[in-house]
């Protein structure tokens, strides 16, 4: 039987592809396509209040630039809640995935008005992003 060669094509790609390891069908996305998204849900859902570029300052809360690995609650210049002043440790995977997703129980008394943001996925491609600002 003689195929198409446009079968042949994909039939070639796949089976070079299965070689190399690549799984097509389950690959993870990349950084930058979790960091899109991560944009998207910042902006749908945080932007309101929080500015992300150190020219901006502050909003309503607290600037975001840099805040991975900075030292929870101590941003110069912004007055946060007691609850916050007090608590100890840095932003990092830890404490942000808990904070995004449930702001009163990780830091019960915080003044952030924000329910939480529930969906896993969703609050992992969000911690992407806020890494990735500087």
């Amino acid at each position: 039987m003689k195929l198409p060669r446009f079968t042949y094509s994909l039939l070639a790609a796949a089976a070079f592809s299965s070689a190399l390891g690549v799984n097509t069908c389950n690959a993870a996305p990349s950084d930058d396509a979790r960091i899109s998204v991560g944009q998207h849900q910042f902006s749908s859902s945080c932007a309101m209040c929080h500015a992300t570029e150190k020219s901006q300052g502050t909003i309503v809360g607290p600037n975001l630039s840099g805040v991975y690995g900075r030292q929870i609650g101590k941003l110069a210049g912004f007055q946060y809640s007691e609850t916050l002043r007090n608590a100890k440790g840095t932003w990092d995977e830890a404490t942000l995935n808990a904070f995004l997703k449930s702001p009163q129980a990780a830091q019960p008394g915080t003044a952030m008005p924000f329910s939480g943001l529930k969906n896993d996925d969703a609050r992992s491609a969000l911690i992407a992003y806020l890494k990735s600002l500087h």
